[in-house]
């Protein structure tokens, strides 16, 4: 007697890395919480010290000859450098999955100097790969949000999705009495959350199913991304809900309507209605380009401790509102000026090292906008502004222009 085997049974194979001081507590979390088995948990760092009370199983100190175990000193150019000489560990680890999700913090120097290599071994061997990180607090200055904005213009370049948790969200969004620990444990919650809800769409089969494919084909559209889960309970408004999986108050502003795609996932009970499958579709169709690639995949989940969940992934969003820096080689690294996106400071030219040219017809490329005339214009010019239009952003008001 025969028996059918069905060809497609292996589950895929999600690694998640925390580099760094910042990425290794995160993993930390994720290690005590409820995670797939098929997830696997792997602590980076430079500092053998910090990395011994990681709690998950897979530990991997780059570096050593480079750091001496001792850290990376918050030099990233140190981080890049460990990870290169650790390169044939990562590349193992990454070989192995199927999904990698690299998550740590942005301004100091291991996270900063080792997440972008990692990620530019991921895309060497085909992985697709989705980045969370980190911005620092205002608090801690300027050098330090100088240094993360770098990383991230690089990790960009590597990475099929980046998402980015500003530290100073924890400020805005959540009770100013919070104590510090519980502040850090809701930010890592959102990877926590998309991770446990990930990998039980793409290991499940679904009543309307989202395959591995699926996902990749989504992710495949580089540039920022934004990723959110929301539970639904009894009695609870759907369309708040939605709201609530679509603008998590943690996540950096961004604009949904340029996303190129999303991942969509519904978890629910048995009693789940059309009406409300259909109203998660119509409302994200509303919020997203109609162009963008949207899938939607539904998994009855009886057990759920909620009426449902939806978890919501988009990527392939840029960034028109920065002004691009091009390279001599073609590639662009988008920059945040300190006012507004109309001038390109010093410090950052140095950074470069390349002749650089700036996006704006008004500027000769050998030219910087002098800052003393660029702020007497803007007064004149907020002058002229009617007084019923200062409500509208100023984004908005100079694309009405």
């Amino acid at each position: 007697m025969f028996e059918l085997l069905t060809p497609n049974e292996q589950t895929p194979r999600i690694t998640v890395f925390g580099v760094g001081g910042c990425g290794c507590n995160t993993i930390n979390q994720l290690s005590q919480s409820a995670i797939a088995d098929n997830v696997q948990l792997v602590a980076v760092n430079t500092d053998a010290q910090s990395l011994k009370l990681s709690l998950c199983s897979t530990r991997l100190q780059i570096g050593q000859q480079v750091t001496k175990g001792l850290g990376a000193g918050a030099r990233p150019e140190k981080g890049y450098e460990a990870a290169k000489e650790s390169d044939t560990e990562i590349r193992d680890l990454i070989e192995q999955a199927d999904v990698v999700f690299i998550t740590g913090g942005m301004g100091g120097g291991t996270g900063t100097g080792a997440i972008p290599f990692m990620a530019s071994v991921a895309a060497e061997l085909n992985k697709p790969l989705v980045a969370v990180v980190t911005t620092p607090f205002s608090i801690e200055g300027h050098q330090r949000s100088k240094i993360a904005k770098a990383g991230i213009d690089e990790l960009m370049q590597q990475a099929d999705a980046v998402i980015v948790l500003p530290n100073d969200k924890l400020l805005e969004a959540l009770d100013k009495k919070i104590s510090l620990v519980n502040a850090f444990y809701q930010s890592n919650r959102i990877l926590q959350d998309v991770l446990q809800g990930l990998t039980t769409t793409i290991s499940q089969s679904g009543l309307i199913n989202i395959d591995l494919n699926d996902f990749v084909e989504v992710i495949s559209h580089h540039g920022r991304a934004a990723m959110g889960v929301a539970k639904q309970m009894q009695g609870d408004d759907l369309q708040l809900t939605i709201n609530n999986a679509l603008k998590n108050p943690l996540l950096e502003q961004i604009d949904l309507t340029k996303a190129k795609g999303a991942i969509v996932s519904v978890m629910a009970t048995e009693q789940i209605e059309l009406s409300q499958y259909n109203c998660i579709g119509a409302t994200l169709q509303q919020q997203l380009d109609p162009d963008a690639l949207v899938i939607i995949g539904l998994t009855i989940v009886p057990e759920l401790d909620c009426e449902l969940e939806l978890m919501v992934i988009a990527t392939g969003i840029s960034d028109e509102p920065l002004d691009k820096v091009v390279k001599p080689d073609g590639a662009h690294i988008q920059i945040n000026s300190m006012v507004e996106d109309e001038t390109l400071n010093n410090d950052r030219q140095k950074e470069l090292a390349k002749p650089v040219t700036v996006s704006k017809e008004r500027f000769d490329t050998s030219e910087l906008l002098n800052l003393h005339d660029f702020l007497k214009e803007r007064s004149a010019r907020a002058i002229s502004v009617p007084e019923e239009e200062l409500d509208i952003p100023t984004y908005t008001r100079k694309q009405n222009c």
